[in-house]
Protein backbone atom coordinates (compact mmCIF):
# COMPACT_ATOMS: atom_id res chain seq x y z
CA UNK A 1 0.00 0.00 0.00
CA UNK A 2 2.87 2.30 1.12
CA UNK A 3 4.61 1.16 -2.00
CA UNK A 4 1.41 2.10 -3.96
CA UNK A 5 0.83 5.80 -2.43
CA UNK A 6 4.37 6.82 -3.02
CA UNK A 7 4.03 5.63 -6.72
CA UNK A 8 0.58 7.47 -6.85
CA UNK A 9 2.18 10.65 -5.60
CA UNK A 10 5.52 10.77 -8.09
CA UNK A 11 2.65 9.86 -10.88
CA UNK A 12 0.81 12.91 -9.78
CA UNK A 13 4.20 15.53 -9.52
CA UNK A 14 5.43 14.43 -13.31
CA UNK A 15 1.89 15.43 -14.96
CA UNK A 16 2.33 18.90 -12.97
CA UNK A 17 5.59 19.22 -13.96
CA UNK A 18 4.85 17.99 -17.72
CA UNK A 19 2.08 20.75 -17.65
CA UNK A 20 4.18 23.50 -16.16
CA UNK A 21 6.15 22.99 -18.93
CA UNK A 22 3.13 23.43 -21.77
CA UNK A 23 0.70 25.96 -20.18
CA UNK A 24 1.59 29.59 -20.22
CA UNK A 25 1.51 31.21 -17.03
CA UNK A 26 -1.15 33.69 -18.46
CA UNK A 27 -3.80 30.78 -18.60
CA UNK A 28 -2.57 27.99 -16.12
CA UNK A 29 -5.50 29.07 -13.64
CA UNK A 30 -7.73 27.48 -16.35
CA UNK A 31 -6.13 24.23 -15.61
CA UNK A 32 -5.42 24.56 -11.71
CA UNK A 33 -9.37 25.58 -11.64
CA UNK A 34 -10.28 22.45 -12.99
CA UNK A 35 -7.75 20.05 -11.63
CA UNK A 36 -8.52 21.87 -8.11
CA UNK A 37 -12.21 21.07 -8.55
CA UNK A 38 -11.69 17.61 -9.42
CA UNK A 39 -9.02 16.63 -6.75
CA UNK A 40 -12.05 18.45 -4.50
CA UNK A 41 -14.62 15.88 -5.47
CA UNK A 42 -12.52 12.53 -5.29
CA UNK A 43 -10.47 13.48 -2.05
CA UNK A 44 -13.76 13.10 0.17
CA UNK A 45 -11.48 12.29 3.68
CA UNK A 46 -9.51 15.83 2.74
CA UNK A 47 -12.08 17.79 1.61
CA UNK A 48 -14.10 17.21 5.14
CA UNK A 49 -10.35 17.71 6.67
CA UNK A 50 -10.25 21.62 4.66
CA UNK A 51 -13.93 22.53 6.08
CA UNK A 52 -13.48 21.68 9.24
CA UNK A 53 -10.61 24.36 9.67
CA UNK A 54 -12.04 26.54 7.82
CA UNK A 55 -15.21 26.19 10.40
CA UNK A 56 -12.86 26.97 13.06
CA UNK A 57 -10.97 29.96 11.44
CA UNK A 58 -14.37 31.42 10.15
CA UNK A 59 -15.44 31.71 13.56
CA UNK A 60 -18.76 30.91 12.57
CA UNK A 61 -18.70 33.72 9.63
CA UNK A 62 -19.38 31.59 7.04
CA UNK A 63 -22.43 29.37 6.07
CA UNK A 64 -21.80 25.88 4.81
CA UNK A 65 -22.13 26.99 0.82
CA UNK A 66 -19.27 29.59 1.63
CA UNK A 67 -17.05 27.24 3.24
CA UNK A 68 -17.55 24.56 -0.17
CA UNK A 69 -16.60 27.23 -2.10
CA UNK A 70 -13.49 28.38 -0.04
CA UNK A 71 -12.52 24.20 0.37
CA UNK A 72 -13.08 24.35 -3.33
CA UNK A 73 -10.66 27.15 -4.03
CA UNK A 74 -8.06 25.59 -1.40
CA UNK A 75 -7.59 22.85 -3.68
CA UNK A 76 -7.57 24.83 -6.72
CA UNK A 77 -5.08 27.31 -4.93
CA UNK A 78 -2.92 24.16 -4.05
CA UNK A 79 -3.02 23.07 -8.06
CA UNK A 80 -1.67 26.11 -8.96
CA UNK A 81 1.05 25.76 -6.19
CA UNK A 82 2.18 22.72 -7.60
CA UNK A 83 2.45 23.79 -10.75
CA UNK A 84 4.65 26.48 -9.74
CA UNK A 85 6.71 24.55 -7.92
CA UNK A 86 7.34 22.55 -10.69
CA UNK A 87 8.32 26.00 -12.67
CA UNK A 88 10.78 27.22 -9.84
CA UNK A 89 13.76 24.89 -10.99
CA UNK A 90 13.83 26.79 -13.50
CA UNK A 91 13.56 30.31 -12.47
CA UNK A 92 16.56 32.81 -12.40
CA UNK A 93 16.64 35.68 -10.59
CA UNK A 94 16.28 38.15 -13.38
CA UNK A 95 12.76 36.28 -14.33
CA UNK A 96 11.30 36.37 -11.06
CA UNK A 97 8.92 38.79 -11.77
CA UNK A 98 6.72 36.35 -13.77
CA UNK A 99 5.50 35.11 -11.00
CA UNK A 100 6.58 37.85 -7.73
CA UNK A 101 4.76 40.97 -7.61
CA UNK A 102 6.43 42.11 -4.50
CA UNK A 103 8.58 41.94 -2.02
CA UNK A 104 8.01 43.29 1.45
CA UNK A 105 9.86 43.90 4.74
CA UNK A 106 13.60 43.51 3.04
CA UNK A 107 14.58 45.96 5.95
CA UNK A 108 13.75 43.01 9.07
CA UNK A 109 16.20 41.09 7.38
CA UNK A 110 18.81 43.28 6.96
CA UNK A 111 18.80 44.17 10.53
CA UNK A 112 18.35 40.83 12.01
CA UNK A 113 21.80 39.65 10.46
CA UNK A 114 23.89 42.94 11.56
CA UNK A 115 22.89 41.52 14.71
CA UNK A 116 25.61 38.89 13.77
CA UNK A 117 23.75 35.93 15.49
CA UNK A 118 22.04 33.75 12.55
CA UNK A 119 18.56 34.01 11.39
CA UNK A 120 15.61 31.31 11.84
CA UNK A 121 12.76 32.30 9.03
CA UNK A 122 9.46 30.51 9.74
CA UNK A 123 6.66 30.35 7.99
CA UNK A 124 3.06 28.24 8.37
CA UNK A 125 2.15 25.46 5.44
CA UNK A 126 0.72 28.61 3.25
CA UNK A 127 0.85 30.02 0.01
CA UNK A 128 3.90 29.02 -1.73
CA UNK A 129 6.69 28.22 0.94
CA UNK A 130 9.30 26.93 -1.59
CA UNK A 131 9.38 30.04 -3.21
CA UNK A 132 10.08 32.08 -0.24
CA UNK A 133 13.61 30.07 -0.13
CA UNK A 134 14.12 30.62 -3.64
CA UNK A 135 13.35 34.54 -3.10
CA UNK A 136 16.33 34.64 -0.50
CA UNK A 137 18.93 32.84 -2.31
CA UNK A 138 18.25 35.20 -4.72
CA UNK A 139 19.50 37.71 -2.48
CA UNK A 140 22.53 35.95 -1.70
CA UNK A 141 21.19 34.53 1.57
CA UNK A 142 23.20 31.64 2.76
CA UNK A 143 20.16 29.56 2.87
CA UNK A 144 19.62 26.27 5.02
CA UNK A 145 16.15 24.53 4.97
CA UNK A 146 15.17 22.56 8.21
CA UNK A 147 13.00 19.88 6.21
CA UNK A 148 11.27 16.73 6.82
CA UNK A 149 13.16 13.96 5.74
CA UNK A 150 11.06 12.62 2.86
CA UNK A 151 9.74 8.32 2.73
CA UNK A 152 9.60 8.74 -0.67
CA UNK A 153 13.19 9.25 -2.67
CA UNK A 154 12.23 9.78 -6.15
CA UNK A 155 10.42 12.88 -4.63
CA UNK A 156 13.44 13.78 -1.93
CA UNK A 157 15.30 13.67 -5.10
CA UNK A 158 13.71 16.04 -7.11
CA UNK A 159 13.44 18.68 -4.21
CA UNK A 160 17.00 17.94 -3.40
CA UNK A 161 18.16 18.54 -7.07
CA UNK A 162 15.70 21.81 -7.16
CA UNK A 163 17.31 23.41 -3.93
CA UNK A 164 20.94 22.50 -5.19
CA UNK A 165 20.68 24.50 -8.17
CA UNK A 166 19.86 27.53 -6.27
CA UNK A 167 22.49 26.99 -3.55
CA UNK A 168 20.06 26.04 -0.89
CA UNK A 169 21.08 23.55 1.35
CA UNK A 170 18.65 21.02 3.30
CA UNK A 171 19.29 19.53 6.90
CA UNK A 172 17.03 16.80 7.27
CA UNK A 173 15.02 15.67 10.35
CA UNK A 174 13.09 13.14 11.61
CA UNK A 175 9.63 14.43 13.72
CA UNK A 176 9.56 11.53 15.17
CA UNK A 177 13.12 11.05 16.35
CA UNK A 178 14.97 14.23 16.09
CA UNK A 179 18.67 13.57 16.31
CA UNK A 180 21.04 15.38 18.12
CA UNK A 181 23.45 15.21 15.06
CA UNK A 182 20.47 17.31 12.91
CA UNK A 183 19.63 19.92 16.14
CA UNK A 184 23.53 20.47 16.37
CA UNK A 185 24.10 21.15 12.48
CA UNK A 186 21.23 23.62 13.07
CA UNK A 187 22.88 25.76 15.82
CA UNK A 188 26.10 25.39 14.09
CA UNK A 189 24.80 26.84 10.69
CA UNK A 190 23.24 29.85 12.75
CA UNK A 191 26.45 30.54 15.19
CA UNK A 192 28.38 31.04 11.27
CA UNK A 193 25.91 33.83 11.01
CA UNK A 194 23.44 32.08 8.46
CA UNK A 195 20.08 31.53 7.73
CA UNK A 196 17.84 28.73 8.64
CA UNK A 197 14.19 28.42 7.13
CA UNK A 198 11.88 25.77 8.69
CA UNK A 199 7.77 25.44 8.78
CA UNK A 200 6.16 25.64 11.98
CA UNK A 201 2.47 25.24 12.16
CA UNK A 202 2.59 21.63 12.55
CA UNK A 203 3.19 19.32 16.16
CA UNK A 204 5.43 16.23 14.94
CA UNK A 205 6.58 15.57 18.29
CA UNK A 206 6.31 16.11 21.84
CA UNK A 207 8.32 18.87 21.94
CA UNK A 208 5.61 21.15 21.77
CA UNK A 209 3.74 24.40 24.10
CA UNK A 210 0.10 24.70 24.21
CA UNK A 211 -0.80 28.22 22.77
CA UNK A 212 -4.01 30.10 21.64
CA UNK A 213 -4.58 30.05 18.08
CA UNK A 214 -7.93 30.68 16.23
CA UNK A 215 -9.54 30.88 19.98
CA UNK A 216 -8.44 27.26 20.43
CA UNK A 217 -5.51 25.94 22.85
CA UNK A 218 -3.45 24.63 19.70
CA UNK A 219 -0.09 22.56 20.07
CA UNK A 220 2.62 24.31 18.12
CA UNK A 221 6.34 22.98 17.68
CA UNK A 222 8.98 24.51 20.23
CA UNK A 223 11.79 23.80 18.11
CA UNK A 224 12.19 27.78 17.01
CA UNK A 225 12.28 28.83 20.75
CA UNK A 226 14.46 26.25 21.53
CA UNK A 227 17.21 27.14 18.54
CA UNK A 228 16.61 30.87 19.31
CA UNK A 229 17.72 30.30 22.93
CA UNK A 230 20.14 28.41 22.23
CA UNK A 231 22.25 30.90 19.38
CA UNK A 232 20.38 34.39 20.25
CA UNK A 233 19.18 34.24 16.41
CA UNK A 234 16.15 36.23 15.17
CA UNK A 235 12.60 34.45 14.74
CA UNK A 236 11.95 36.65 11.12
CA UNK A 237 8.02 35.16 10.48
CA UNK A 238 7.81 35.01 6.45
CA UNK A 239 4.89 34.54 4.24
CA UNK A 240 4.57 33.96 0.09
CA UNK A 241 1.27 34.71 -0.68
CA UNK A 242 -0.29 34.48 -4.08
CA UNK A 243 -2.63 37.60 -4.66
CA UNK A 244 -4.01 38.28 -8.20
CA UNK A 245 -2.15 35.80 -10.00
CA UNK A 246 1.15 36.78 -8.53
CA UNK A 247 3.27 36.15 -5.11
CA UNK A 248 4.12 38.64 -2.91
CA UNK A 249 6.59 38.24 -0.21
CA UNK A 250 6.48 39.28 2.91
CA UNK A 251 9.35 39.50 5.83
CA UNK A 252 7.41 40.46 9.50
CA UNK A 253 9.27 42.23 11.92
CA UNK A 254 11.48 39.86 14.12
CA UNK A 255 10.70 37.99 17.34
CA UNK A 256 13.00 37.55 19.88
CA UNK A 257 13.22 34.67 22.29
CA UNK A 258 15.56 35.95 24.93
CA UNK A 259 15.64 35.67 29.25
CA UNK A 260 17.84 37.26 31.38
CA UNK A 261 17.81 34.14 33.80
CA UNK A 262 16.80 30.27 33.43
CA UNK A 263 14.03 30.96 35.61
CA UNK A 264 12.44 33.32 33.18
CA UNK A 265 13.56 30.92 30.14
CA UNK A 266 9.77 29.59 30.30
CA UNK A 267 7.73 32.68 30.25
CA UNK A 268 9.95 34.03 27.54
CA UNK A 269 9.68 31.17 25.53
CA UNK A 270 5.89 31.37 25.82
CA UNK A 271 5.30 35.05 24.97
CA UNK A 272 7.79 34.10 21.75
CA UNK A 273 5.56 31.42 21.39
CA UNK A 274 2.20 33.48 21.32
CA UNK A 275 3.51 36.32 19.20
CA UNK A 276 4.23 33.81 16.78
CA UNK A 277 0.94 32.19 16.58
CA UNK A 278 -0.67 35.85 16.05
CA UNK A 279 1.12 36.60 13.20
CA UNK A 280 0.67 33.08 11.81
CA UNK A 281 -3.41 33.18 12.56
CA UNK A 282 -3.40 37.13 11.14
CA UNK A 283 -1.97 35.41 8.12
CA UNK A 284 -4.19 32.26 7.43
CA UNK A 285 -7.27 34.63 8.38
CA UNK A 286 -6.56 37.13 5.49
CA UNK A 287 -5.48 33.71 3.07
CA UNK A 288 -7.41 31.19 4.73
CA UNK A 289 -7.84 29.22 0.94
CA UNK A 290 -4.13 28.95 0.99
CA UNK A 291 -3.28 27.06 4.51
CA UNK A 292 -2.66 23.44 2.96
CA UNK A 293 -3.30 21.60 6.03
CA UNK A 294 -5.72 18.62 4.21
CA UNK A 295 -6.73 17.23 7.79
CA UNK A 296 -8.50 18.45 10.41
CA UNK A 297 -6.05 20.41 12.35
CA UNK A 298 -7.92 20.84 15.41
CA UNK A 299 -9.30 17.06 16.09
CA UNK A 300 -12.75 16.44 17.14
CA UNK A 301 -12.80 16.83 21.56
CA UNK A 302 -8.99 18.49 21.22
CA UNK A 303 -8.31 21.98 21.63
CA UNK A 304 -10.01 23.08 24.01
CA UNK A 305 -11.28 26.97 23.19
CA UNK A 306 -9.60 29.98 25.21
CA UNK A 307 -11.70 31.91 27.19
Amino acid sequence: MKSRRRLNRFFFLFWFSFFSTIIPRPIQRVFTRSIGTLFYLLMPKSRLGIKANLRVIGKGAWGDKEIAARARRTFQNYGQYLLDYMVMSGLIAEQKGKMVARELGQKHMVKALEQGKGVICITPHLGNWELGGLLLAFKGADLYVLTLDETDAKTKAFRERMRQQKGIKSIYINPEDPTPAAILEVVKVLKEKKVVAMLGDRAGNNNTIGVPFFGRTTSFPMGVATLAMATGAAVLPVFVVLKGGKYWGIIERPIYFQSPSRKEREQAIRQGMEELARVFERYIKEYPDQWYNFYPYWPSGTGDEVP
